[in-house]
């Protein structure tokens, strides 16, 4: 391990010396460049992003952040957030266990694979700058979208809480002033079926309005033996409406709503006798079959109740509602933006998590009702000072945030005929917080500027369990909790600072360098089967410190990002099975389990040679271990964390390379595009206790599309995973498969 330790940092801090002599060497050639970069050569268009929450080129951002276009996301087929976050250096996305609506974000070691609203995600997700708490529903399915930032790294200045491993935003299109609509539809593998369409409808100059809908269908690719169901499927569809008006040409008030519906079970394949070397585990997968002994249902109503009366589950069933408002004044003197918004989420599933158990009432299932609801305001100004050697961005944040949970399990014996009642569980929690952050950048003499950044954090939380009405004599109270000398409610104040410096080698090349803080909440246990369970854990701390290089060189034909970080987490939220002091059986148990180092480097490449060809090359390259570790009482060796212990979803070296070409054909009088995408991690384990690993991953995407010079038209066929790669994401009680092959056609309309 030394060794490899040895060898990546070797490697780093090669790889940015060489870079460094790449770009001052360049330096020669862009100093005739003018005063700042313009979108030509073959890079094409600049991306503009948000990620210092003011609008800049990608390029002049002192900031590790990849950023998808609506064309990007196109041609490489990222239809959903899961999709897009599988692009980026560092990054391993995939569906909770159960859930197919739900995405557990890791970044550079930080993640959070369970939805109960007692332990935050340290993956911060926002849709129009508006921060979405829960991540039960957070597979945004992308639809009329501008672009996507995914910000790695800890954002605790500018973006706040719950962000020490980073942040996914996504930034939908706003109305246009012309009249206009598109449609989107595919068909593929496993009978699935999407549909899209969007409509801009301008009132007059100053009122714009725009309408978009989908649909997504897929009959699922896990086959069950024993039901003959169809699993892992889903079913999809969603409004939104967006109106802006501009009632001067210094005020813009956006707003909109939406709705959506999601469906979506996630479960585990057949676990056959053997161990299997490959993944690390006990038993071997049956890739893509399951033995799960519950008939499918629906999932409309009390999950607790279709269970015990229809012996039928499997399901998942979440409805969210969300309203946005914007309003941006621009002044002589700076950029005053409210942006306040209101989510809620309702959701219910029934999961038999036992891939191999046939008897029904012998598996464990979990039947869950949880509904939450959020409020958010905040108030931002930007502007310049000093003849515009400072800029600068400050503001206030208020959340509040109301969960409930229902929660019901169920396991019986072998021989069991009619279905056990573990436990019953029913808590609220709710969340407050506030916040304030300034964040300065200074230009101390020409090209080298300074940045010093905090935000002040005040965040209140406080739970209660309430007695099972349903089955008198399960459940616990509040009162319970407290004789437990538990504490109901936890209080944080917390500064998270940021200190930055970027110097410019010439208009195209930068040199930064970053200490950047960040923490996530701390919580409760919320899925305890018993009060003494609900134990309290602390607030998630991070520093990380990193060093980069953005580069655009040989007249924007070549695209080099590189950055170097160093982490340190101290107190490392995780959730983990254990065998309590006196007990037999294996519980969940969410935990600080001590401090975690993660450093490696990270890279970005675009190479476009000749206008019709472009290569791009991302990836990582990284070591996570634990340099401390908490040490539970009366728990035996086997399923304690140790220094030994590996980080889950952190592979040691990430690679995601892809190329474009582009052949006119003034015969068809549009464009035929050759795309070919390929993806690899090495093997990483998936099981906090090391008790399951994903293999080594090599994926293949291949794409031919077609479209006319105008946009109007278009269609395309590909497939993705080429090679039918098989792994598994997740163990709780069965292993889960990652996607398998699909061929997909597409056709476009533009009017």
């Amino acid at each position: 391990m030394l060794d490899s330790t040895r060898c990546i940092r070797a490697r780093a801090l090669g790889a940015v010396a060489l870079l460094a002599i790449t770009a001052t060497t360049a330096h020669a050639q862009d100093a005739q460049a003018t005063d700042a970069p313009q979108a030509s050569g073959n890079l094409g268009s600049d991306i503009i992003v948000t990620a210092q929450r003011r609008p800049e080129r990608l390029q002049d951002v002192p900031v590790a952040v990849t950023a998808f276009s609506e064309e990007m996301i196109r041609n490489l087929n990222l239809n959903d957030a899961i999709k897009t976050a599988q692009m980026v250096p560092g990054m391993i996305a995939t569906h909770n266990a159960g859930l197919g609506t739900a995405n557990a974000y890791y970044l550079r070691g930080l993640g959070n694979s369970q939805s109960v609203a007692t332990f935050d995600p340290p993956v911060g997700t926002y849709v129009d700058n508006v921060y979405v708490a829960r991540q039960n529903a957070n597979n945004y399915q992308f639809f009329d979208v501008d672009r996507v930032e995914v910000l790695r790294g800890p954002q605790g200045t500018l973006f706040g809480r719950n962000t020490t491993g980073g942040a996914v935003s996504v930034i939908m299109k706003k109305p246009s002033d012309r009249m206009g609509a598109k449609f989107e539809a595919t068909y593929g593998s496993y009978d699935r079926v999407t549909a899209k369409t969007t409509v801009d409808l301008p009132v007059s100059e100053r009122v714009l309005t725009k309408w978009s809908a989908y649909y997504v269908y897929d009959k699922g690719y896990l086959k069950n033996v024993t039901t003959g169901d169809r699993l892992n499927g889903e079913r999809n569809y969603g409004f939104r409406g967006d109106v802006r008006f501009l009632p001067t040409d210094d005020l813009t008030i956006d707003l909109s709503g939406e709705y959506t519906r999601n469906t979506g079970t996630y479960l585990g394949v057949y676990a056959a006798p053997g161990a299997s070397d490959r993944y690390k585990t006990t038993t071997t997968p049956d890739f893509y079959n399951t033995r799960n002994a519950l008939p499918e249902g629906n999932c409309k109503g009390d999950p607790v109740n279709i269970l015990l009366t229809t012996v039928t589950g499997n399901c998942s069933l979440t409805d969210s509602y969300a309203t946005t408002a914007d309003v941006n004044w621009n002044t002589d003197a700076g950029n005053l933006e409210l942006i306040a918004g209101y989510r809620e989420q309702e959701q219910g599933y029934i999961n038999n998590y036992n891939g191999t158990t046939t008897n029904v009432y012998a598996a464990y299932i979990l039947a869950d009702k949880i509904r939450n609801h959020q409020v958010s305001t905040e108030l931002k100004w930007t502007g310049e000072a000093f003849d515009d050697k400072l800029k600068y961005v400050a503001g206030v944040f208020y959340l509040r945030e109301v969960n409930h949970l229902a929660s019901a399990d169920f396991q019986g014996s072998a021989t069991a005929t009619a279905f056990n009642l573990l436990q019953d569980r029913h808590f609220r929690q709710q969340v407050e917080t506030v916040a304030g952050y300034l964040q300065g950048d200074y230009e101390v003499v020409p090209d080298l500027t300074v940045t010093v950044g905090a935000r002040y954090t005040y965040e209140k939380k406080s739970i209660e369990y309430f007695d099972s009405e349903r089955f008198p004599g399960f459940g616990f109270n509040s009162a319970d909790v407290r004789a437990a000398g538990i504490p109901l409610k936890l209080t944080q104040n917390r500064v998270t600072p940021r200190f930055a410096i970027n110097y410019k080698l010439s208009p195209s090349v930068m040199l930064y360098a970053s200490a950047t803080n960040g923490f996530k909440s701390g919580g409760w246990n919320g899925n305890a089967a018993v009060a003494t369970r609900v134990l309290a854990f602390e607030p998630e701390v991070t520093w990380s410190y990193e060093g980069g290089v953005k580069s655009e060189l040989f007249d924007r034909k070549v695209r080099i990002n590189l950055n170097g970080y160093y982490a340190r987490t101290k107190n490392l939220q995780i959730t983990s099975g254990i065998v309590p002091p006196g007990e037999t059986v294996i519980v969940s148990l969410a935990r600080n389990a001590g401090t975690l180092v993660d450093y490696g480097l990270e890279f970005e490449t675009v190479f476009a040679p000749v206008r019709n060809f472009e290569f791009f090359a991302n990836g990582s390259l990284s070591h996570g271990e634990y340099s401390s570790v908490v040490i539970l009482p009366g728990v035996s060796q086997a399923l304690q964390i140790s220094t030994d212990t590996r980080p889950v979803r952190t592979p040691t070296f990430q690679f995601t390379g892809g190329a474009t070409y582009t052949i006119p054909v003034d015969a068809l009088d549009g464009d035929i595009k050759l795309i070919g995408s390929y993806r690899h991690n090495s093997s990483y384990y998936i099981a906090v206790l090391n008790t399951a690993a994903a293999p080594r991953e090599d994926f293949v995407d291949l794409k031919v599309s077609y479209e006319k010079t105008d946009g109007s038209f278009g269609a395309s066929f590909g497939v993705t995973n080429l090679t039918k790669q098989e792994t598994i994401t997740a163990n709780f009680l069965s292993l889960f498969p990652g996607d398998p092959r699909r061929f997909t056609g597409s056709v476009w309309f533009k009017f």
